[in-house]
């Protein structure tokens, strides 16, 4: 058997992804980057902002997301967002200068819309292409047991397009057989269409297709485990677009209704003020608060559409990279460097302060500042578990949403390999907040491989019932070994695809409370301009009738 390190490959491929994902669109690294030229400020958002406003580079733009987008297309849009824009401005009775503002400001962001408009239909299609591609070759390599025959066939599902023509310098590139470095002939070649996708199930289609044909045996259990779980991941895909959609239709509904009932509260109030006496003149929109909060309003909800449109144009392939890894490395410290009793004495020496405070202002009878500061004694005495109980479900929700890859990852790889091996193999392309886990699993079964707390010992701490299941399930795979461990890895695959659909309502509750934020400003915004126009109004009318009590 060869002497190759798999995971460190993996590794490297991984990295070699994760670099586009830091482009918006992967051609753009062929093409647009060259169009544009940009170095030092402008590789900025803010270039790339302004850049956008010339209509050739937005043609550009759209052309590389593999649609055309005429210069009339271009000049419409922009004369119906300034219309639109205006009349809103206008039914406000904003002062022309401020309207100029808001058309000036609606131009700039008419090209950012557009991109992201075209964007998604682009993202919608670059996954699709993944799994139309995924789904052949397994089925394909499973018939051919070749990955050079699996990708001829499956070059002929694909029409002229991105992914075809990938697949055709992959075929090129593994036919020369000349291969460049130790990854192989055939890793070499399939990273031109990884490169082009950054997936990272992808990656592990790859993996086991190359792995099969490396080293031989039976795969159709193999083949048969990552062909559902490519299908449940297709569908779990489209189902958060299509919440996400959802989302976005109701966020617009939010600025469409709460742009109204701000209008029709400023012309109520200003009905209501004309039919005072001498009331005639009474115009409640000229007010200067009332002029400066509805310019704010109008540019909040501009900029409100644009970032649920955003959410709308983020790349399909990537949903699942939202962990902040820096944030639960800290999280993961804090948990497994917790001291209970001095994180205690902490808070009482905090607290003495506020503890001499309150009891200073119960003395001077300032019973309200006593309060306060007496319910600031409780929460600071209480703070070292409320950070903790916060810090260890960070840790979880994380553990929820990577276990469950991983997990699959080491159900391939125990096709051809012992517990032990296959541990080790997952750790360098295992996610960040893993690797600690994983390399106290791999000592302790060093040390103690029979033992099963070996195994259960894995991420104690952070009490997740599954991951405690699916340890145990390893340790009795480790014991029959892998020739007897067909029925332990399938019940090890159904566990991890329960993990999975915990990690996914963890992962749509995250997405769908970004979505809910957007859906808020309108209404925070809408309630804030009506509070503020309502107070305006009346003090005019209470200023108009002390005039008329005056002149009486």
């Amino acid at each position: 058997m060869k002497n190759i390190n798999i995971g460190r490959k993996k590794l490297d491929r991984r990295d070699k992804s994760q670099k586009m994902d830091q482009l918006e669109v992967t051609e753009v690294k062929e093409t647009g980057d060259n169009e544009k030229g940009k170095k030092g400020f402008k590789n900025t958002k803010i270039y790339d902002f302004f850049w956008l406003m010339n209509p050739k580079n937005l043609a550009t733009e759209v052309h590389v997301y593999g649609y055309n987008f005429s210069w009339q297309t271009h000049a419409l849009l922009f004369l119906c967002g300034i219309m639109g824009i205006g009349v809103v401005g206008l039914i406000f009775q904003l002062q022309y200068n401020l309207l100029i503002i808001c058309m000036i400001v609606m131009m700039f962001l008419i090209p950012t819309a557009v991109r992201y408009t075209y964007r998604q239909m682009y993202e919608q299609k670059r996954f699709a292409d993944v799994t139309t591609y995924m789904e052949q070759m397994l089925y394909s390599f499973e018939v051919n047991k070749k990955v050079l025959a699996a990708l001829k066939e499956t070059q002929e599902t694909f029409e002229e397009g991105k992914m075809r023509d990938c697949i055709d310098r992959a075929i090129v590139y593994i036919e020369a057989g000349v291969s460049n470095s130790e990854n192989g002939i055939l890793r070499e070649g399939l990273s031109f269409i990884e490169e082009q996708y950054g997936c990272t199930k992808l990656l592990s289609v790859h993996e086991l297709l190359v792995n099969s044909e490396d080293y031989g045996g039976n795969t159709d259990k193999s083949i048969f485990l990552l062909r559902h779980d490519v299908e449940e991941w297709k569908r779990r895909g489209y189902m958060l677009q299509e919440r996400k959609k959802a989302a976005n239709t109701d966020n617009i509904l939010s600025i469409i209704v709460a742009t109204a009932i701000c209008a029709v509260t400023l012309y109520v109030l200003n009905y209501t003020g004309s039919k005072f006496p001498n009331g005639e003149e009474f115009n409640l929109f000229k007010n200067p608060v009332i002029q400066v909060t509805s310019f704010i309003y109008i540019l909040l909800m501009m900029f409100a559409f644009m970032r649920s449109m955003r959410g709308q144009a983020q790349s399909w392939l990537n949903e699942e990279a939202i962990i902040d890894n820096k944030m639960v490395a800290s999280s993961y410290k804090t948990v497994m460097n917790y001291n209970e009793e001095k994180e205690r004495r902490k808070s009482v020496v905090i607290a003495i302060p506020f503890a001499v405070m309150s009891g200073v202002a119960f003395v001077y009878q300032l019973n309200w500042l006593g309060i306060i500061g007496f319910l600031v004694i409780i929460f600071t005495l209480r703070q070292y578990k409320i950070g903790y109980n916060i810090a260890s479900n960070d840790v979880r929700n994380a553990l929820y949403i990577c276990m469950p890859q991983w997990f699959m990852q080491l159900a391939l790889l125990l096709q051809h390999n012992n517990v032990a091996v296959s541990i080790a193999k997952s750790v360098e392309s295992a996610p960040p907040v893993l690797k600690p886990e994983l390399q106290m699993l791999l000592a302790r079964l060093s040390e103690a491989p029979g033992q099963l707390s070996s195994y259960t010992d894995f991420c104690r701490k952070f009490d997740v019932p599954e991951v405690q299941s699916c340890m145990k399930m390893l340790h009795t795979i480790s014991e029959a070994g892998v020739g007897n461990s067909d029925e332990q890895i399938n019940d090890l695959i159904t566990r991890v695809n329960e993990m999975q659909d915990q990690a996914d309502k963890i992962q749509n509750n995250k997405i769908e409370y970004k979505m809910k934020t957007i859906f808020g400003v309108p209404v925070l915004a809408s309630s804030a301009k009506m509070f503020v126009d309502f107070c305006i109004g009346v003090m005019v009318m209470f200023a108009m009738l002390q005039n008329m009590g005056g002149a009486i």
